[in-house]
């Protein structure tokens, strides 16, 4: 009689690891497909950079989108890196690494109202334009960056896909907060 009983039992339980088998990988892409929902990259946008999603390079970065779009190259600037890659002090009137390509190119954000002529606007009252900051510009309202953030066509899409960065929507704020604590703050949200 116990036999009889016995065989019931198994066959549900090979029913229920048969559906499980099934199922299982269906639900697991479903949660990814939520967890890496597709977000519009566009200028002024932020991408935070999940913990080991990234290459070194990016490691506890929030990068700030400057230029984005599917068929040319996206890029923007590391907003909390106060040295170079080569852990080299940065030249005088640079205050962050915005890298890491391109130490030949030169980016200030800024506050000002009305922009500089020929600056780009972004959301939230900021613009950027090529070159260093003005000298009798305080810090506090405009940034200088030496290098650049740059992703080829897709190269950033792929990174999304696979979970490499949190993208928000930037604000002034973050560009003027203090660099050591930019990221933690930003991660904290997500975690």
């Amino acid at each position: 009689m116990r036999h009889l009983a016995r065989r019931p039992l198994g066959w549900m339980l090979f029913l229920l690891a048969l559906s499980m088998l099934l199922f299982f990988p269906r639900l697991i892409d479903a949660l990814k497909a939520l967890e890496h929902e597709p977000v519009e990259l566009k200028p002024g946008s932020l991408l935070v950079a999940r913990p080991g999603r990234v290459s070194g390079a990016f490691d506890e970065t929030v990068v700030l989108l400057l230029d984005a779009g599917e068929a040319r190259s996206t890029w923007g600037l590391v907003l909390n890196r106060v040295r170079t890659r080569e852990d080299q002090p940065l030249p005088v009137g640079v205050d962050r690494w915005g890298g890491p390509v391109r130490a030949e190119h030169h980016i200030t954000l800024t506050l000002r109202s009305p922009p500089p002529e020929g600056a780009h606007p972004l959301p939230g009252g900021l613009s950027w334009y090529e070159g260093s900051r003005e000298p009798h510009l305080p810090v506090g309202s405009s940034l200088t960056f030496e290098g650049l953030a740059a992703w080829a066509p897709g190269q950033l899409e792929d990174e999304l896909a696979r979970g490499g960065w949190w993208v928000m929507e930037g604000r002034a704020t973050d560009v003027f907060t203090a660099p050591g604590s930019l990221w933690v703050e930003h991660a904290a949200r997500h975690l």
